[in-house]
Parts: C-alpha cells; structure tokens; sequence
C-alpha cells in the first residue's frame, strides 16, 4: 500500500498503471482513450496532491476514482454524439448504454479486494476475541445484541461496546480506501465471501465462552 507521503509519481504510476488501464478499457474499449485516462488521472492527481485528502491518504484510490469519473464522462459524450449526428446504431447503442450502466453500479473497491482482504484478516486477527466474535455474530450472522448477550454472558452494553471498537478497529485500518469503499454496495459481502473463503470455523468452550479461531490453508 503506497502512501502520498512517501510515494514518488514513478513509483505510483509503474505500480498501478497496467491494472488501472485494463479497467478503464474494459468499460471505453478503445485502448488509446483509456491510456490517456488514465495517464490524465495519474497527473492530476500529482499537481494536485497537495490539495487531495491528508498526507497518509491512499493516492491510488483516488486515482481510480477519477478515472472512474473520467470514462463515465467519455461515454455520456459518446453517447451524445452518436445520437446528435444519426449515427447510432441498435446494437453501438446498447453496448455503450450497457457500459454505462455497468460502469455507475461498478465497485472499485474489487480491484483492491486483495488488499482490503489481508487489512481485514489482520484487524480482526488482531482483535480480543470476545471483541472478534461479537463482531462476527452481530454483522455478518446478523443476531440481535440480546442473543449474543445471552450467548457470552455478559450485558448488551458490552455488546454494543465491543462492536465499536471492531468497527472503530476496521474503520481506521481501512481509511485510506474509504474514496474506493464509501457507499460501497458490495463491501459487506466482500468480508462474508473473505470469512468462507478461508474456511474460518469458530469453536466455543461452554463454560467460559472462550473463543478459538481456525483459520484453514
């Protein structure tokens, strides 16, 4: 993960710049437009960093989300002139209108799945595990603060306190893709498929209520 602090343009543009352009065609499909989108995010976001977010903000979230905004522009206008000047056809038509549409419900946050999983695994690894499986049975089990009450033996402010301080965990490990993640409609289910897909399986010790984590190769 590159912060702005310590990142150079070099280093920022050769790390993210082939992922970058392969989303930007696949929604402009026309190479030579999405380089220059992309290549046109890239510098304004440089000779505006100072100005963008603090210091330890994730540069290339914000980068995809102005390239994000770019293609959306680029195919409004297509759109425009196709019918401005008759040259529409049926099917140039749905395909364009089909990418937009695609691209106004698209989550970036999935290109940075990989790492938004690893800062996931590790604030909750790094959680008490009271705090852990709270947070597990309450947002993605979905119980109510009663049934995990009654569960671990303890009062429903616990609960609520516990919760804050996963959720309060997870929000500051996760601040520098919140330009990506805000409003993200799939980031709930991208942690539930992260927890399946490692095989996570919670075993609980009756009495005490102690709670052990195995996390499966």
């Amino acid at each position: 993960m590159m912060r702005k602090a310590d990142v150079s343009f070099e280093e920022l543009y050769n790390c993210y710049k082939v992922r970058f352009e392969r989303f930007a065609i696949s929604y402009i499909q026309d190479r030579s437009v999405a380089e220059d989108i992309v290549t046109d995010s890239f510098v304004y976001w440089w000779e505006h960093r100072d100005r963008v977010g603090s210091k330890d903000e994730n540069p290339a979230a914000y980068i995809l989300a102005t390239i994000r905004h770019k293609c959306l522009n680029h195919l409004r206008a297509l759109q425009v002139r196709l019918r401005s000047h008759n040259e529409i056809r049926e099917s140039q038509s749905r395909i364009v209108q089909e990418n937009i549409r695609s691209l106004e419900l698209c989550d970036p946050v999935h290109l940075f799945a990989g790492e938004v999983e690893a800062l996931v695994r590790q604030s909750l690894e790094e959680l008490p595990e009271l705090t852990r499986y709270i947070f597990i049975d309450q947002r993605l089990k979905g119980k109510s603060y009663r049934d995990i009450a009654v569960e671990y033996a303890i009062s429903e402010r616990r609960v609520e306190t516990e919760l804050a301080r996963a959720l309060d965990k997870l929000r500051r490990r996760l601040k520098d893709y919140l330009p990506v993640i805000l409003g993200s409609k799939s980031f709930h289910s991208l942690i539930f498929r992260f927890l399946q897909k490692k095989k996570l399986y919670f075993l609980r010790e009756t009495v005490s209520q102690k709670c052990f984590i195995y996390v499966s190769a």
